[in-house]
């Protein structure tokens, strides 16, 4: 292996094996040794002026980077991408987003790009060694796109997976004023949603049993819970038993919570044992409409059986 081949081997392997002109340049790879690399297989041409160094195995990570160096400097990923690497949206997009802070340039064929006039440095982060947006800022950008219930789950990912709060958004929205929804993402930073079939199961149980709805996944103190009412001041939590040897272990536990005060329903109760559940829970209601009887039920996993 040649030196400069070596070199940009190494500047490969800290960009998940991509290379842009700008790396073969930097490293005095003139524009004939390119051309030799290319036709020998060395370098494997993935965008214009973005190589893949040796091979062409599929990485998402390898095919982001590839588009944020495609899109040249300043570039991030954002908008869907940077959402599904951040765990606030389950689906990765067929093809790359990237914001480009610019309002020209030629497109590219792959990606999809959003150019902006100018991409603020505090909307822009690090992930894998990949530019990205911010938390933040990729819910201010997605918020005119995704419908209301997903837009409100994740921001629910937001607090849970990074810790977001409204201010950092309302920070955000500061900085980006022109952006569109910002009215739509301040209804979904303190909307109610549902994050598994446990806590749908669990909502229709109520209905079934004309209990009033509770609010879920809402902030209280500092910290998520799965179903409040605000009125009684019940909390109730929904667990799975995936973080149990056994499901008889887990029930067993949660048996023993209740005898101590501390409410929690699993799935089972939900769907097996609906009858015994409403009427412990109506004892509960009852208990808790005195101030001094409070009581709480939480969702520990989203794995529902």
């Amino acid at each position: 292996m040649s030196h400069l081949y070596a070199t940009i081997a190494r500047t490969a392997a800290r960009q998940h094996g991509r290379v842009s002109t700008g790396d073969l340049r930097a490293a005095e790879v003139d524009p004939h040794r390119t051309k030799r690399w290319v036709a020998d297989g060395r370098l494997i041409r993935v965008h214009r002026d973005v190589y893949a160094v040796g091979h062409r195995a599929p990485s998402a990570l390898a095919e982001d980077m590839a588009a944020v160096l495609a899109c040249g400097t300043g570039a991030a990923l954002s908008h869907r991408s940077a959402a599904y690497h951040m765990r606030l949206l389950p689906a990765r997009p067929r093809m790359p987003e990237v914001t480009v802070p610019t309002t020209g340039g030629r497109r590219r064929p792959g990606i999809v790009i959003h150019r902006v006039h100018r991409l603020p440095q505090q909307d822009t982060d690090t992930f894998n060694r990949i530019a990205i947006t911010t938390v933040p800022r990729v819910l201010l950008d997605l918020a005119p796109r995704l419908d209301s219930i997903t837009l409100g789950r994740a921001c629910h990912e937001a607090w849970v997976r990074h810790r977001v709060r409204p201010a950092l958004v309302e920070a955000c929205i500061a900085r980006n004023p022109t952006k569109k929804g910002a009215a739509k993402l301040r209804l979904a930073l303190g909307s109610d949603v549902t994050l598994s079939m446990l806590e749908d199961g669990f909502l229709a149980l109520l209905r079934a049993n004309a209990i009033a709805k509770p609010r879920t996944n809402i902030d209280r103190f500092g910290d998520k819970v799965d179903c409040h009412w605000p009125e009684l001041g019940l909390t109730v939590e929904l667990h799975s038993y995936r973080f149990h040897a056994s499901r008889a272990a887990f029930e067993k536990d949660l048996a023993r919570r209740r005898r101590s005060e501390h409410v929690a329903f699993s799935y089972g109760d939900v769907f097996e044992r609906g009858p015994q559940t409403i009427g412990e829970l109506r004892q509960r209601m009852a208990k808790s409409s005195n101030p001094s009887g409070s009581v709480v039920v939480t969702s520990r996993s989203r794995t529902d059986a």
